[in-house]
């Protein structure tokens, strides 16, 4: 099964992803000669780079970082959390002993992801002054929550290209029986709350 993946994830990184790169790069050649209509070919380029990132989004959600089989997804989701403040240069609030917790490989692995489109997400966007990252379980479900003191945004509006990515955590969650919460609003701050059955 691992080989029919590596094969598969192969073919889709060559076939899609590398005539993606071709377009692009031979429609950026043609702005750079300077031919006819370099708007068109600008805002041609502009959309394949957004769709080639997407495609390197997806294929690198389904690959399993080593670091979570080598130190685990409480170790690997600090060294996140730890990661983005030290870069931001603000405090970081954490509580992971949950995640200690024995969970099904595939979720591990989606409680992973989550937590780094999240804090991702707050790197990008969010300028928040502190971020805590917290995990607890509840009756027979693992919360982990993501929450920051920044920006914000409007829950209620049509996710824009910033938020396009809970759209993305939210069906993840859900293919392994787990769901997302969003609470945000403007200058509000964001939290985002992951939740999943934890195994029996």
């Amino acid at each position: 099964m691992q080989e029919e993946q590596r094969l598969r994830l192969s073919r889709e990184l060559h076939d899609d992803l590398g005539q993606m790169l071709a377009s692009v790069a031979l429609e950026l050649h043609n702005v750079r000669a300077g031919t006819q209509g370099m708007d068109g070919r600008l805002a041609r380029a502009a959309m394949l780079i957004d769709r080639l990132s997407a495609k390197v989004h997806d294929a690198a959600w389904n690959l399993r970082p080593a670091d979570l089989d080598r130190t685990g997804l409480r170790a690997s989701v600090e060294d996140l959390a730890t990661m983005l403040c030290g870069q931001l240069g603000i405090a970081c609030e954490m509580d992971l002993e949950a995640l200690s917790n024995p969970l099904p490989a595939e979720t591990a692995l989606t409680l992973y992801r989550v937590a780094q489109e999240a804090l991702t997400n707050i790197g990008k966007h969010a300028q928040p002054s502190r971020v805590s990252v917290t995990a607890h379980i509840q009756a027979d479900r693992m919360r982990l929550t993501i929450e920051d003191d920044g920006r914000g945004f409007d829950g209620r509006a049509e996710p824009g290209p910033g938020h396009l990515g809970l759209a993305g955590m939210r069906e993840r969650l859900a293919l392994v029986g787990g769901e997302l919460t969003v609470e945000t609003a403007r200058m509000k701050g964001t939290t985002i709350y992951a939740d999943v059955p934890l195994a029996h």
